[in-house]
C-alpha cells in the first residue's frame, strides 16, 4: 500500500499482531489467559484515558455497555 493511502493511526491486518505485542508486554510463556487480561486491562486504561475517565462515553467507545465495563474494570482491578 502506498504511503499516500495510509492512514495515521489505523492497524491493517497485516500489523495488527506486532502492534499488539508491543502495545502490551505480552509473553507468550504467560499463557492466553494471562495475555487475554493484560490485553483487555490496556485496551480499557487507554479508552478511559482517552474519554478522561468517561465510564459511559468509554463503553460506548469499547461496544459495550456501562455495566459490562464496570464489571471488567472490578475484575481486572482498574
Amino acid at each position: 500500500m502506498d504511503s499516500q493511502y495510509r492512514i495515521e493511526g489505523v492497524i491493517r491486518p497485516q500489523d495488527a499482531a506486532k502492534t499488539v505485542y508491543m502495545m502490551v508486554d505480552l509473553d507468550p510463556a504467560d499463557g492466553l489467559d494471562t495475555a487475554l487480561e493484560k490485553f483487555e486491562r490496556q485496551m480499557i486504561q487507554n479508552a478511559l484515558r482517552r474519554n478522561e475517565s468517561n465510564v459511559t462515553t468509554t463503553a460506548k467507545e469499547l461496544k459495550m455497555t456501562r455495566h459490562a465495563l464496570s464489571y471488567r474494570r472490578k475484575k481486572l482491578g482498574l
